[in-house]
This record gives C-alpha cells, sequence and structure tokens, in this order.
C-alpha cells in the first residue's frame, strides 16, 4: 500500500527529495545484486542455445527414427538407383544391406489369400406375400426409389367383369414405371396370384413405399427393396435376405467365431447393424476382412495375409447370420505363396508378394513370361549430398560455438536497472543490452571442452577401420578456422565409389558396449570410443552435454546440469538456477533492509519537525509575553 507522509511542514525543507537522495546511495548494493542476476540469467539462455544446437544436429543426423539422414546407421549410405525392366510385374527398393547388383526374377505366380467369395443376390424378391385379393385400388398410391429417385404412382381399378385382373394389374403397373423411369427398366410379374416386381438395370436398387402395397398383397415383414441396407437393424431386415434371419430373441447380443476367434458385436440383434457386423470382424484379431459387393449383393470375407498357410475357418451364430449373408454356402478359395525364379534359383517361394533378400526389396505385381531385369546401383551423388548436408550442420554448430567462445566481454556495459531504462529509449536499450550479453560464454570452459572432443573424435584412429576422415576427402582447413571441416567432393567420390564399405564403416561401426554401458563404467567407455565410428563418437559427446536421462549418480548432461532446458525436469533443477534464486533471496532481503532504512529516515525527520513545532510554539509564547510586557509600560 502506498503510505501518504506531509513532511517539511515546520523546516520547510523538501524531505521526499532528501530521502530519496540518500536511498539512492543504499540502493546501490540492491542494483549490483540485481545485475548480477540478470547475468546469471543471461548466462543461462546462452547455454540453452548451445544446447537446443547439439539437440537439433543430434535429431537431424544421429536420429534412428530418421533413417534417411541417420549416420550411425547404413541408412543415411542407402541411396540407389533402381531400375526394373518391367515395372509392372515386380518393382524394387533397397537398404543398406544392399550390394551395386543387376538381378533377374520371373514371377511364376502371386501370392494370393485365402477367401470366401459368398453367394451373389442374397437378397429375397420384392414380391407380396398374400394374394391379390381387391383390384379395386383406385388412388392408392406407391412410392418408387429408383436410385435414389423417387417417383409416385396412383394405382387404378383393375377390376373386370370376373371381377379380378392379374394381367390388367401387372401391364398397368408396369406401363406406370416405364412412365416414370423410362421403358426396359422394371418387369412386372404376377404368379399365384401374388405381385413381384423386378428391376431390369444391373446394379441399380429400388424400393417401394405407400399404402398401395397393402393392394397389392405386401404384408408388414415382406421384403420392399432389392438392396440391402446396411445401416438398418439386424432385426429390422431379417426378412430381406433370401435365407430370412432366424432371430428368436432380439434382444441377443450377436456373436459368432472366425477363425477360432468369437466374433462379439456388443449389440443386439435390435441393435446392430450389417455395417456394424462388418466393422466387428474387420477390428478382431481373427485375420480377416469383409467386404461387401453391392453390384452382385454378395459379401466377400478374405484373410489379411497371403500364403498357403493363410486359411478361414468359421461357426455361424444361432440365427444363421453368415448363411443369411452367403458366407456359409460361398466358394472357398485357398491362399497361394507366391512362385518366383530369383537369379537363376527356380521353385523360390514366399508368402507375401513383397518381401527382401540381399537388401533388396521386391513386390511382385503380375506374372511375367520372362525374366525381369532388376538393376541396383548405388546413387553416389545423392550420399555425397547426404555427408555434405552432414558436414555443414557440423560446421553450423562449431561456428556457433566457437564464436560464443572467442567474444569479447565488455564490463562496462552491465544489465539496465529500471530507472536506467527510464532514461533511455527502446533502440538504445536493445543496443545496450545486445553489447551487455556479448561475451558471457568467451573462453568457457564447458564448451571449450565440447569443441576440444568434437574435433579429437574425427580423427583420432577407429579400431577396424583402415581409412580416416582424410583418406575421404573430408579435412580441417588452417588453425584460424577453428576446426571447420572442408570436402574434396572427387576425392569423397573416388572412395565412395571404390572404397563404398569402408567409408560406411568409417561412420557407423559400432561398439560391443552400448551409450549406457559406458556411461557408469569408465573402462568401457575407452573402448566403446576406440570402437566407435565417427557418428557413434558424436552421438556420445553430444548426449554427455545434453542428456535428459540420468546416470548412476543421478546426474543429466553437463549442459543441462549447469543450466537445464525448457520443459524438462532440468528446468527448475540445475546449477544456475540454484544460483538464480540465491540472488532473489538477497535481493529481497536487502530490499526489506532498504525499507526499513527509508523508514528511519523519516521517523528521524518526523522527530525534527516534532521539535521544530515544538520551538515554534515556545518562540510563539515567549514573543506573546514580551509582547504584552512592552505593551504595558
Amino acid at each position: 500500500m502506498a503510505v501518504i507522509r506531509i513532511t517539511g511542514t515546520y523546516s520547510g525543507l523538501d524531505t521526499d527529495k532528501i530521502i530519496a537522495d540518500l536511498m539512492k546511495v543504499e540502493r546501490i548494493k540492491v542494483d549490483k545484486v540485481y545485475k548480477q542476476k540478470q547475468l546469471l540469467e543471461w548466462k543461462r539462455d546462452a547455454y540453452r542455445e548451445i544446447s537446443s544446437l547439439l539437440m537439433g544436429f543430434c535429431d537431424e543426423y544421429l536420429n534412428v527414427l530418421k533413417t534417411a539422414t541417420n549416420f550411425r546407421s547404413p541408412s543415411a549410405f542407402a541411396k540407389f538407383n533402381i531400375q526394373s525392366s518391367n515395372s509392372s510385374a515386380v518393382t524394387a527398393t533397397a537398404n543398406a544391406d544392399a550390394a551395386n547388383k543387376t538381378h533377374t526374377i520371373q514371377v511364376i505366380s502371386l501370392a494370393s489369400a485365402a477367401k470366401i467369395t459368398g453367394s451373389a443376390d442374397i437378397v429375397a424378391d420384392v414380391k407380396g406375400s398374400n394374394d391379390v385379393s381387391d383390384f379395386n385400388l383406385i388412388g392408392k398410391k406407391i412410392a418408387v426409389t429408383l436410385d435414389g429417385v423417387t417417383k409416385t404412382l396412383v394405382l387404378d381399378d383393375y377390376s373386370d367383369e370376373d371381377g379380378l385382373s392379374l394381367e390388367k394389374l401387372e401391364t398397368d403397373l408396369e406401363q406406370k414405371l416405364a412412365d416414370a423411369f423410362g421403358t426396359g427398366k422394371f418387369d412386372v410379374v404376377t404368379e399365384d396370384g401374388k405381385v413381384e416386381i423386378k428391376v431390369l438395370l444391373k446394379g441399380s436398387t429400388f424400393s417401394l413405399s405407400g399404402d398401395g402395397l397393402e393392394g397389392l398383397g405386401f404384408t408388414d415383414g415382406d421384403n420392399t427393396s432389392n438392396g440391402l441396407s446396411l445401416t438398418s437393424s439386424l432385426y429390422s431386415i431379417r426378412n430381406s435376405f433370401k435365407n430370412v434371419l432366424n432371430i428368436t430373441d432380439p434382444d441377443e447380443n450377436v456373436t459368432f467365431t472366425i477363425n477360432g476367434k468369437t466374433i462379439d458385436v456388443k449389440k443386439s440383434y435390435a441393435q446392430a447393424t450389417v455395417k456394424d457386423i462388418m466393422n466387428a470382424i474387420n477390428s478382431s484379431d481373427a485375420g480377416v476382412k469383409m467386404t461387401y459387393d453391392s453390384l452382385n449383393k454378395q459379401f466377400i470375407l478374405e484373410s489379411t495375409t497371403e500364403g498357403a498357410a493363410s486359411n478361414i475357418t468359421y461357426t455361424d451364430s444361432a440365427s444363421g447370420l453368415l448363411e443369411s449373408l452367403g458366407i456359409v454356402g460361398g466358394t472357398f478359395t485357398a491362399g497361394k505363396d507366391a512362385e518366383f525364379t530369383l537369379d537363376g534359383v527356380e521353385g523360390m517361394k514366399r508368402s507375401s508378394n513383397k518381401f527382401t533378400i540381399d537388401g533388396v526389396t521386391y513386390t511382385l505385381k503380375e506374372v511375367s513370361e520372362t525374366p525381369v531385369t532388376i538393376s541396383v546401383q548405388a546413387d553416389i551423388d545423392s550420399v555425397i549430398e547426404n555427408i555434405k548436408g552432414f558436414v555443414n550442420k557440423y560446421n553450423e554448430l562449431l561456428d556457433k560455438i566457437n564464436g560464443k567462445l572467442s567474444e569479447k566481454y565488455d564490463r562496462n556495459y552491465l544489465p539496465l536497472t529500471e530507472d536506467e531504462k527510464d532514461a533511455m529509449s527502446e533502440k538504445e536499450i536493445e543496443k545496450w543490452e545486445e553489447k551487455a550479453k556479448t561475451g558471457l560464454l568467451a573462453g568457457d570452459s564447458i564448451l571449450s571442452r565440447i569443441v576440444s572432443s568434437l574435433r579429437t573424435a574425427l580423427y583420432e584412429k577407429i579400431d577396424g577401420v583402415s581409412i580416416s576422415l582424410y583418406d575421404i576427402g573430408i579435412t580441417t582447413g588452417s588453425y584460424t578456422e577453428k576446426g571447420r571441416l572442408k570436402i574434396d567432393e572427387n576425392k569423397l567420390r573416388d572412395a565412395l565409389t571404390n572404397n563404398f564399405d569402408e567409408v560406411v564403416k568409417l561412420f557407423t561401426t559400432e561398439s560391443r558396449y552400448t551409450y549406457r554401458e559406458g556411461l557408469d563404467d569408465s573402462a568401457k567407455r575407452t573402448e566403446r570410443y576406440k570402437q566407435s565410428g565417427l557418428a557413434h563418437r558424436l552421438y556420445d559427446i553430444i548426449q554427455d552435454n545434453v542428456r535428459t536421462t540420468r546416470d548412476s549418480n543421478g546426474k543429466k548432461g553437463i549442459l543441462l546440469e549447469k543450466a537445464g532446458y525448457t520443459n524438462d525436469a532440468s528446468e527448475y533443477s540445475n546449477y544456475l538456477y540454484t544460483q538464480i534464486k540465491n540472488k532473489e533471496t538477497l535481493i529481497n532481503t536487502l530490499e526489506n533492509k532498504l525499507l526499513a532504512k527509508e523508514n528511519e529516515y523519516y521517523r528521524k525527520f518526523s522527530a525534527m519537525e516534532k521539535i521544530l513545532s515544538q520551538m515554534q510554539s515556545q518562540l510563539s509564547y515567549i514573543s506573546a509575553i514580551t509582547g504584552n510586557y512592552y505593551s504595558n509600560q
């Protein structure tokens, strides 16, 4: 709360200004600690910037999830030009295990999955179950929907002198359908006194509704569509199947078995739809997929795995659901293995049309009458571009760290206090703080050790590898370039062309010890270093500094222990955080002392004012007495 003071009443002094000036001297101590705290925060941010750069390099070029650029793996060098002489029959890709070679492959037969092709036309006919008994249907209506288009037919009186005329009804109804939708699309058949309506168009779906259906002999439960509704409940469409679904209890859960796995739809017949049945099958672990062919009105059940070993078995539900869907009584086709001849070796088989042999992944598409040539040639240009990207990113990282190490720190530029900022423009503040932040990591021992470790790791010999970076055209420049790498592209191309495997080993050779094993055992760490390729060495150095996991002593990476990292537990648990909090505590203590000091000054000036007040009263009293004396003389 703001304190309102009335000062200088008797002394006439500007007490507030006098005390403010006195407090400026006292505040120097607080400002000094504040600036120390600000420098620590800037230093923390500078360390985190380096951590971010190290993590970025690691994520881009040493990340096992990014196979194309992971230099710890041969995958970064697995760049191939693949040519197929008949890509409609066979295509191929290659991984790091592939060799420069031309293969020949002839496809004898393709792999296929076991399949049950359900019976076609499983939907019941659109036919009334009762005889037409009254032919005077004048004014009655039928709504006919054909492929989404609905027309309404108004029926007439079809009686004749004998009272009934199926022929007249059949002829008139066909004509009305022709007038509504065009000729040749519907056929109306009357047999044994019952009316049946057929659509003559292949793949077309129609449905009927309206008060005229009852007069034509249709009753509740009769099928009034030649299509199967996939979204209506099974109970409501039970009579839509030629093999009527025998549901005795609508509230019973729908279950059946495929390949020994119980398919529980978790819905009753009154709730479950055909779509629910398909989803339950397709999402189960039965290893099959169900599809529906609306043109032929049939279901297809196919194994999700190819090959001779694939199979489909089932046990129907008590209601005969699979029979109604046409699966029971459908045509079973056994699965087959793919058969081919590769590089002259006949009779080779695989259970899938996609398989990998010696680093080459083949995809068989169709039977080939003659052998297909697959040319696998290393794409040296792409590998060179990958290595150039790696080197450029490394140089950027090194330049940034070396830049921080060599910056000059000017002690004349310290963080600004709020009072100092008030006396400056925003541009002046920006320039001042930019200067004040410069050189905070100059000569820093942690960064110096990182640079030294990186440079040493790249050129010390690797056990079991006969070449070095220098041998493949990657060298450091002069001393003034501080370890930056340069590439002699011609020499690198020659090394990749004539000594490809050794170049890959130079980067990717793995030690028998993991990083984690070496982390807590110095002897294993020494062995790991000697045995590791360049990419693994760089990975270890980066992890030593920005590792987010803890070692056996509970320590994270060196930089994280020093300055922490945003969104990591180390953000509020590191050396600089502790130092910053200590400064904040000290500032609070000093601020409290300043407040006490200020209050003390005000008490003293208040006491002075009180004394002056008393003196003023005494003086007034004396003046009054003296004035009375002289006035009486």
